[in-house]
């Protein structure tokens, strides 16, 4: 191991030393990006302003691949006898696939807020019965937003039981949903 170290010219001695600590650094950022630990202040997110561009390829996620990408890339360019100059290319399409990765996993981000107006003429189903004539709610199952929820109800009818189905007429100011009962033809 030392025969091979002393072998190496002073430019691969620092390449592998690069390679060799940023690499460690990259396993150990994508672990704790793995297991949640990780600082999310370096993700890029789809809308990006004229004032934060430079700032998002300035980053030390950036650097670490930057570094592990020119490493690498400069021990391949003198292993096979070209300039390495072209580690530096290396280096920056690493930077521009981390972007590239990042800014699309963002894009998978989803913030699973409802608005309950998406519930207006959905069909729903009573799940606790519902006081007649806004005397009070009761709860209803419905699926809206890709979600099943079961939300408070109520109904300026008649009284409706556990069971029946419903269809959402607007939402009240204090968030329960106004619902009717619809009435289905019973073929005998």
């Amino acid at each position: 191991m030392q025969e091979w170290w002393i072998s190496l010219s002073g430019v691969q001695q620092l390449l592998w030393g690069l390679a060799v600590f940023f690499t460690l650094l990259f396993l150990l950022q994508i672990m704790a990006a793995l297991f949640g630990v990780s600082d999310s202040s370096d993700t890029t997110d789809g809308g990006i302003s004229a004032d934060s561009a430079p700032s998002m390829f300035f980053t030390l996620r950036n650097a670490i691949v930057f570094f592990l990408g020119f490493s690498w890339g400069g021990l391949a360019c003198i292993d096979a006898n070209i300039s390495i100059l072209w580690a530096v290319l290396v280096g920056l399409i690493m930077v521009a696939i981390n972007l590239l990765l990042l800014r699309g996993l963002a894009s998978l981000n989803e913030a699973g807020n409802l608005s309950l107006d998406n519930t207006i003429g959905k069909e729903a189903v009573v799940s606790i019965p519902i006081p007649a004539k806004l005397s009070g709610c009761g709860k209803v199952n419905i699926s809206f937003q890709s979600r099943l929820e079961e939300l408070e109800a109520t109904t300026e009818d008649e009284a409706i039981a556990r069971g029946q189905p419903v269809k959402v007429l607007r939402v009240s100011d204090n968030n329960q949903l106004i619902v009717k009962n619809i009435v289905r033809n019973q073929v005998s």
